[in-house]
């Protein structure tokens, strides 16, 4: 009959993390004479390595506050009143529209998954606290608050409704399938027009993303950023904090800038020789 193990018998690496002091500086000497795959796995081991649920207590009550009060000011803030110049005329109305559309989706889906990660970490902690202790209290109080937050922040990302929006991407996309109809033909005034009017829709689309992308990142860094460094510092060990799509979105404009320069010519002229 085999024998059942002890409670207290060497369970490989994670005990032998686990009877080490909480001291960075041993830890990181013990983790480099293991031989790891990539430095995922060293960042998992020194997370096991220290098992408080708060680095910080004393801070973590302070940081969570502050936390909530950015995400506040952002919500209200956020994507409003973008800065177009004067010098587009007319089109300055619409041009501020489509910024604050983007801002709008870039803070929105941030405030909602910076919403929901706050409240799976402090609820994960929350669970591995002793019964009882102060810390369990504090995350108890905390994960409440942000499950407060979850529903403040349940908002659609983008601010018309969506079958508005996807009518005029199907406008938009029918309006060009009639002007290449005429490509088809050999027309070179068609494939002109066909050429200027992708180049604009295409540099609007990117300008418009651009700006947006910048807007939503600045709001988001001057309200959100410091206070959430505080508190995935005072939890401790939890990986980073979430991140904002703005250098995404910014970097599909530029793509986008790309392709109105040197695709869509090029995609106009190949159809117009064949």
């Amino acid at each position: 009959m085999a024998r059942a193990p002890e409670r207290d018998e060497p369970d490989g690496v994670l005990h032998r993390l686990q009877l080490l002091d909480d001291s960075d500086e041993a830890i990181a000497t013990f983790l480099d004479g293991l031989d790891l795959r990539g430095p995922r796995e060293r960042e998992l081991l020194e997370e096991l390595a220290h098992p408080a649920p708060l680095a910080d207590p004393s801070a973590f009550a302070w940081a969570s506050k502050r936390l909530v009060r950015g995400l506040e000011t952002l919500g209200r803030h956020g994507y409003h009143s973008a800065t177009v110049s004067r010098s587009l005329g007319p089109l300055r109305t619409p041009a501020r529209f489509l910024v604050e559309l983007v801002a709008r989706y870039l803070v929105v889906t941030y405030l909602r998954r910076v919403s929901t990660d706050v409240r799976n970490l402090y609820w994960l902690r929350e669970m591995q606290a002793r019964p009882g202790s102060d810390d369990r209290v504090l995350l108890r109080r905390a994960r409440r608050d942000a499950e407060g937050l979850n529903l403040v922040f349940h908002r659609r990302p983008i601010g018309v409704p969506s079958f508005l929006f996807g009518g005029i991407l199907f406008s938009l996309a029918a309006s060009a399938g009639r002007l290449t109809s005429g490509v088809a033909f050999g027309s070179w005034p068609a494939a002109l027009s066909v050429a200027l009017v992708g180049v604009l829709v295409v540099l609007a689309v990117s300008w418009a993303a651009l700006r947006g992308a910048a807007m939503a990142g600045r709001r988001i860094r001057l309200a959100v950023r410091d206070p959430l460094y505080a508190v995935w510092a005072a939890v401790g060990h939890c990986g980073r904090p979430p991140r904002d799509q703005s250098r995404k979105a910014a970097l599909v404009a530029i793509v986008l800038t790309f392709a109105a320069w040197f695709l869509v010519p090029l995609v106009v002229g190949l159809a117009l020789a064949s």
